[in-house]
């Protein structure tokens, strides 16, 4: 059982300085000088983080232990991590402790795909990167009194870091690791309503920082579309993921109406074939299925929401969702990863 000192000696070394981050730390502040007069755009920021890390040597991965070989069926691990919101701050929850809770999810994460290993073989994993990663900092009014640090250094400095430590952690354990992302409205550079280009979005940059901090590795491969969905294969399995903003019409505090509308509507306007639905923004972890196809709604890190509670009487304790998947079957295991970290 993974300890609140095992996550914590994690989080710590997760933390630490390294000469190659107290220079990143130096480009954040000169960065932060140039955005100031050209206006905060995230593709101006892309840009000048590219030249930041063009000589950034990321540390390096480790092997992955030896297949077994025998006549275990093979099976894919499905890491659905998505509304981590870096840079918000409640009374239990800001950045230092996303970081913890990433991190948890990792290792709880490993501990699932050790125990699969006994009856089928796992030698890659799918890290489904839901959006919401950063909070933002103009997306509803008072915005800014809510969050523990402006929004580019949660896009660029603190939740970039602890997924790059999510992933070289995800090599050293499987052969393979594919990251899939979508962006989440909490990356957009302002309000919905302020007419900004619908690609610029600081989860996107996230993203491209996270690449750049895990650097260039055979093993590991990147999809980020410009589109608001993904699909992937999985072992011929195909997942559709979006965000969830785009879901709406619910009562009780969860939109079932409007996942059914959605998911149906999906099935002929998405050019690609898919089978099962990811998505998160409703901080609510539940599932469920129409005509055979499956949806899920991954849950979130943080552990309290002022807004959930007042506006919707939600609340509900920090989870993310682990999957197994083969072949033969699709889905075989659903897990919830419950974050304890800070509680």
């Amino acid at each position: 059982m993974v300890t609140k000192r095992d996550v914590r000696k994690w989080a710590e070394s997760v933390q630490q300085d390294t000469p190659a981050v107290n220079a990143l730390k130096e480009e954040n502040r000169k960065l932060r000088a140039r955005l100031t007069s050209a206006g905060g755009k995230a593709e101006l920021l892309l840009h000048a983080v590219n030249e930041a890390l063009e000589d950034f040597e990321p540390p390096a991965i480790p092997d992955p232990p030896k297949a077994r070989r025998g006549k275990e069926e093979r099976e894919v691990a499905v890491l659905h991590l998505s509304d981590t919101q870096f840079g918000k701050i409640t009374k239990t929850y800001d950045t230092e402790i996303a970081t913890a809770r990433v991190a948890e999810y990792t290792e709880r994460a490993l501990r699932c795909i050790e125990a699969h290993r006994h009856y089928a073989s796992v030698d890659e994993a799918v890290l489904l990167l839901g959006g919401d990663m950063i909070e933002g900092e103009q997306i509803f009014p008072g915005q800014a009194h809510l969050i523990d640090q402006p929004v580019i250094d949660q896009a660029v400095r603190d939740c970039p870091a602890a997924l790059a430590n999510c992933i070289r952690r995800l090599a050293s354990s499987v052969a393979k690791v594919r990251v899939v992302c979508v962006a989440g409205n909490h990356g957009r550079p302002t309000s919905k309503h302020a007419g900004s280009h619908p690609k610029t979005n600081w989860d996107r940059v996230c993203y491209e920082v996270t690449r750049k901090m895990v650097g260039e590795n055979p093993r590991i491969t990147w999809d980020i579309p410009d589109d608001f969905y993904s699909v992937t294969d999985v072992l011929g399995h195909k997942l559709l993921m979006v965000h969830g903003h785009q879901i709406r019409g619910g009562f009780g505090g969860f939109p079932f109406y409007g996942v059914g509308k959605k998911l149906t509507g999906w099935i002929d306007s998405v050019d690609e074939d898919w089978s099962h639905l990811f998505f998160g923004h409703l901080h609510v972890y539940t599932q469920g299925s129409i005509n055979g196809r499956f949806w899920f709604c991954n849950g979130t890190t943080e552990s309290d929401n002022e807004y959930a509670r007042e506006e919707l009487a939600a609340s509900g304790t920090p989870v993310q969702r682990l999957q197994f998947w083969n072949k033969r079957y699709g889905l075989v295991a659903d897990r919830p990863i419950y974050l304890t970290y800070g509680l």
